[in-house]
């Protein structure tokens, strides 16, 4: 009976081939996570949670400026060129392509220079943490090769590559990083930065690889009798640049406040915290995302619009019954979790169970955001993203604030002020969701 059950999976996997590419990025998708998960671990214990602490503010700074790096292009990219993949419109392709990267390596080497700029003051004024500029610089210099090699995620995408955009996005850097760490030992931040910076750009080279293996055999395949006119990308991205800058804001916003206010071990114990509970929604969702965005640029025209709808609410459905269940082992085993990187992390339970839950939320509302873009309601992901970040600043803030009135933080009240902070991310994304799903519904009725 076992022997012929997995013989039907095989068969369907053959037959389905949404389904095999479902599962084949899933896959990436897992190894991922298990090299991230072990990468983290092992430069927990290297570093400690000071000297983590300050890696996770570098990273959280690179994370958010490449996001304004790539000027909101990515949905846009899927939109447009989606059609153009359907219709043979090589030509076409690669002029998106060269005028979404330029605009994007422009606006990235701007952004490093700025941050290269404004390293020593930020690390003394702002963070009153000198030592956080010796990580800075190198976290500035990925900018380029991370933004550049998360700009071929959507050409993948819409050229049925999801397992490579998979990979772009979310398996080569630790799967670089975690044998440097190992051969170099990292005992600063700094030194971390530095095995960043080298998972980057190999990250970009592998990633343009595979873009010039694709388009490199449809040179003079182009279908001319249906040429169409390029579209203005800047403007159409605006909303979405903003909307993505909020997302990402909502990961690191609560790191940059426990930055500010407590030590960088609180960060480091807040920061672990936040990587364990994102591999709730970073399992699930990079695979689904890969494959519904370009499905239903495709869909557009074709299917009607209750159609798409109703694909969307299968697999937001589906997503939520699984990441319960994941966020019920992670309800079980977080304290063995988080010990996994050193006993002084063993503190951030509660922090991790609110993360999780928050989490768990974005997960039950994940496919929205394609079907917002596809409808043209960038302005919709706009105004949720900068509603969601504007609260989470405010009540960080005021956290910020309260704990300072009770007088010199004490150890617990530096895990104290960790735990407000998670709770501030999570009411902020419960409130990302909730938008999605109150203007989802609205257009279903």
């Amino acid at each position: 009976m076992t022997q012929s059950w997995f013989a039907h999976i095989a068969a369907s996997l053959r037959r389905n081939a949404m389904v095999r590419r479902i599962a084949s990025s899933f896959l990436s998708r897992v190894l991922g996570a298990v090299a991230n998960l072990a990468f983290v671990i092992y430069l927990g214990r290297y570093l400690g949670a000071a000297q983590t602490g300050l890696y996770m503010i570098g990273l959280g700074a690179a994370t958010l400026l490449s996001t304004i790096g790539r000027l909101g292009l990515e949905q846009i990219v899927i939109r447009e060129g989606g059609p153009l993949v359907r219709d043979s419109q090589w030509h076409a392709l690669r002029c998106l392509y060269r005028r979404a990267l330029m605009l994007s390596l422009c606006a990235s080497i701007a952004i490093a220079a700025l941050l290269l700029l404004i390293n020593n003051p930020l690390a003394h004024y702002v963070f009153h943490q000198d030592s956080l500029g010796d990580v800075m610089p190198w976290f500035a210099a990925s900018i380029i090769p991370l933004a550049y090699a998360l700009m071929h995620v959507p050409f993948l995408q819409i050229i049925h590559r999801p397992e490579g955009s998979i990979a772009v996005l979310s398996l080569w850097i630790p799967l670089v990083s975690l044998p440097l760490i190992f051969l170099i030992h990292p005992q600063t931040g700094a030194q971390g930065a530095q095995i960043y910076l080298v998972a980057c750009v190999f990250n970009a080279a592998v990633a343009y690889a595979q873009w010039r293996s694709f388009i490199a055999c449809r040179s003079g395949q182009s279908n001319e009798e249906q040429a169409v006119q390029p579209s203005p990308l800047l403007a159409a991205a605006v909303p979405l640049l903003i909307g993505n800058v909020g997302q990402i804001a909502l990961l690191w916003i609560a790191v940059f406040a426990v930055g500010i206010s407590a030590s960088p071990r609180a960060v480091g114990a807040y920061s672990i915290a936040q990587r364990v509970a994102l591999t709730l929604s970073g399992f699930l969702l990079p695979p689904i995302d890969a494959l519904v965005g370009p499905r239903i640029a495709v869909m557009r025209g074709i299917k009607t619009r209750d159609e798409i709808e109703e694909m969307v609410r299968r697999i937001s459905s589906l997503l939520f019954i699984v990441a319960a269940g994941v966020f019920a082992l992670i309800l079980l085993f977080g304290p063995e979790i988080l010990r996994l990187f050193g006993n002084e992390f063993g503190e951030g339970y509660g922090v991790l169970v609110c993360l999780t839950f928050g989490q768990l939320v974005i997960v039950a509302s994940s496919s929205i955001r394609p079907l917002l873009v596809v409808h043209g309601m960038e302005k919709t992901i706009r105004n949720a993203m900068v509603g969601a970040a504007t609260c989470c600043v405010l009540l960080c803030f005021f956290s910020s604030r309260t704990s300072a009135l009770l007088g010199p933080p004490s150890r617990r009240r530096l895990r104290s002020r960790a735990r407000r902070s998670s709770k501030v991310s999570l009411r902020a994304a419960g409130l990302v969701s909730q938008s999605f799903l109150r203007s989802h519904f609205m257009r279903c009725m």
